[in-house]
């Protein structure tokens, strides 16, 4: 006899009549199951199912838990103290106490694309762990700006709330968490209830701080700090009540902004539902099969495996028409993966294939398919390249359409789009600015992301055949090629200013909307734009107020050097970002750490000219080679060498260099001769 029905995540986690029986593994989930368990939740994916055993002893109903262990203790830990949720995430993330805020959010969204399949054309239907021999099916939960700043932000979507709390938390120190800190009231009371002594430091319990929060919001009426401070009155000794409110006072914002996340949390695991399958008076040996039955461990399948498996994407291609690079490139495909499909040719094979036909570019990255995660990358934008060019959108249901589109004939438009692919990135190569590019042996998607990537790819594109797909000396190839400029500057500067945050998919289906209405492919960005960017970089190394961190400075570092038409060295060690003043130089000075990251204090060099530069200060360096290297990449005449050895002077460097910059992105510098020349 057995009942399946949802229930509330809260009521699941809190009902004290849950109890363990002895056969239940022991907890094995460690921080990444724990954390994609967190991304389930909070993007209201489904949680999977329990079974649940119950008996009635005494008029009691006794709910033995026979399956679903481990998300239950992950989802007990979330609800009990959300610097767990932290925690899990700096793990499974791996940002590190001294990651700026801007850096996390880069690598928390890169993570949810990869893991998730944010807005792609379907989702991974197994997360189970291959490596994890401590398999059950809580294997499958995942199916598929600094938040102190407004307490809006408890209005934000599932993934970005969840975002908010770990920068909340961020910067944990030895006894405080940027969720704790505000509720120091240490200095106006005798004891707080939140306290709690660890190796004779006293810390503030954030467990305990959770369940005052939540004694708070059971009691207060109104959220304030009237109430706020009757609270605390009524069950501490204040020492100083005067100073106490007005500290409430001052620190209002963020303390409220906390008790809401708090409830929105609560709000969150009250809303959430988990399946329960209910079973009634059945013999402790039948409990066990069905747990030993439940826990049969599946095969993960990536999105691209679950489109293959779709009807609309086996149609076949008659091979016999197939032009020979296409059965060659799908042969190979199926090499490397060591699968024998006959020499046949289905729908799929072609976007699937659609990054090996166009060949290596500096708008994609090189992706080496003999690793699975690289493989998986390149089938996918094969996919979504394809839906943007022919259905204007990379989004899941875009791709979706793509496969049911009738109007498509497979086999020679897609042949024909392969040749205009390389013919277009051909003549965007012979403009000056993108040779020198290619030069730096980097791409478009590496200095910033996938979306801005596949945006300018597809954009560039719908550009190019809107002008009549222009080659050589064509009238209208040198506004084209103008015009794929002022994207990638306009790129930058969406990048540089955190417009491309989080998944992106659907703002590129916005910009392929727009692309006819407009003459340039974007407005360029202005030069009083960039000048109040570079400004601000210089006076407060921040853009529009966040701090941002070195990977976000790559791209204008890069786009500078083409401006400035440096060709990228010749060698095959790779390009690394070089502070021209120490790192160290900073640490033993007593100038704010931040300085260091300034892009006035960065330059691109030879990896093997930087290992050699190290942390030396410039006088130390005695070879002539590096010397060269330094003052063609960094800017720095030997005769100044002297003068930014000394971090006290780091303002006259940073002044030269902001004054490089401004000029190379004047109207009448570098980057107004390409745009209106």
């Amino acid at each position: 006899m057995y009942e399946i029905r949802p229930e509330s995540v809260k009521s699941f986690i809190t009902d004290k009549n849950i109890r363990l029986p002895r056969f239940q593994r022991k907890q094995t989930w460690n921080e990444k199951k724990n954390f994609e368990l967190c991304i389930s939740l909070f993007k209201d994916y489904p949680l999977g199912v329990t079974i649940v055993n119950v008996e009635n002893k005494n008029g009691i109903n006794i709910r033995w838990l026979l399956d679903g262990r481990q998300r239950r203790n992950a989802l007990v830990k979330m609800f009990e103290d959300p610097e767990n949720i932290y925690l899990w995430a700096k793990k499974y993330i791996k940002f590190q106490n001294k990651s700026q805020p801007d850096e996390i959010r880069e690598m928390f969204w890169d993570m949810i694309n990869e893991y998730v399949e944010y807005d792609e054309e379907e989702q991974t239907v197994d997360q189970t762990d291959e490596n994890d021999n401590d398999y059950d099916t809580d294997n499958t939960v995942g199916v598929e700006s600094d938040s102190d700043s407004s307490i809006e932000n408890t209005q934000s979507s599932g993934l970005d709330f969840l975002l908010d709390i770990i920068l909340m938390i961020h910067n944990k120190r030895k006894n405080y968490t940027g969720f704790s800190r505000p509720f120091d009231l240490s200095k106006y009371v005798q004891k707080l209830p939140y306290i709690e002594s660890n190796d004779g430091t006293q810390i503030l319990s954030s467990k305990k701080l959770k369940t005052f929060i939540d004694q708070y919001r059971s009691e207060a009426e109104t959220i304030n700090p009237d109430t706020f401070y009757s609270f605390v009155d009524g069950r501490m000794n204040i020492t100083n009540a005067d100073n106490l409110k007005k500290y409430i006072n001052d620190k209002w914002e963020q303390i409220k902004y906390r008790i809401y996340m708090i409830e929105r949390l609560d709000s969150i695991l009250s809303n959430s539902k988990i399946g329960i399958i209910e079973v009634k008076e059945i013999l402790f040996a039948d409990s066990q099969k069905i747990f030993n039955i439940i826990n049969t461990k599946g095969e993960k399948l990536t999105a691209v495996e679950v489109l293959s498996a779709k009807p609309s994407w086996n149609v076949p291609i008659n091979i016999a028409d197939a032009p020979s690079a296409m059965q060659v490139a799908v042969a190979d495909f199926y090499k490397t993966l060591g699968i024998n499909v006959d020499k046949s040719i289905v729908k799929w094979d072609l976007p699937a294939t659609l990054l090996k036909r166009i060949g290596e570019n500096f708008i994609l990255q090189s992706f080496d398919t003999s690793n699975t995660s690289d493989l998986s990358k390149a089938l996918t934008y094969g996919f979504k390249l394809l839906s943007g060019i022919w259905e204007n959108g990379i989004k899941k249901d875009d791709i979706d359409k793509l496969s049911k589109d009738k109007d498509i004939d497979w086999l020679y438009k897609y042949e024909s789009l392969v040749s205009d692919l390389q013919a277009m990135l051909s003549v965007i190569e012979s403009c000056p600015y993108f040779k020198f590019f290619k030069s730096w042996h980097t791409s478009i998607m590496e200095l910033t992301n996938d979306s801005i990537a596949l945006n300018f790819f597809i954009i560039s594109y719908k550009e190019w055949e809107r002008k009549g797909k222009p080659k050589g000396s064509d009238g209208n190839t040198k506004p084209f090629v103008k015009n794929c400029f002022v994207l990638w500057d306009k790129l930058i500067y969406e990048y540089l200013t955190l417009k491309w945050k989080g998944s992106s998919d659907s703002k590129v289906g916005k910009n392929i909307a727009e692309l006819p209405n407009t003459d340039f492919v974007y407005k360029p960005v202005s030069y009083e734009e960039w000048v109040r960017l570079l400004e601000e970089i210089h006076d407060n190394y921040t853009v529009f107020g966040e701090t941002i961190g070195i990977k976000n400075m790559k791209p204008i570092l890069y786009h500078f050097y083409c401006m400035k038409s440096i060709i990228g060295p010749d060698t095959d060690y790779g390009i690394e970002v070089d502070h021209i003043i120490p790192q160290e130089v900073f640490k033993n000075s007593s100038i704010d750490s931040g300085v260091q990251h300034s892009l006035y204090n960065l330059g691109l060099l030879p990896k093997k000219e930087n290992i050699s530069k190290s942390n030396k200060r410039l006088n130390e360096i005695t070879d002539s080679w590096l010397k060269l290297q330094i003052k063609k990449y960094e800017f720095v005449e030997e005769a100044e060498f002297n003068t930014y050895s000394n971090a006290a002077n780091y303002q006259q460097l940073f002044d030269a260099h902001y004054e490089l910059f401004k000029s190379t992105f004047d109207d009448q510098g570098e980057r107004g001769k390409i745009i209106f020349n």
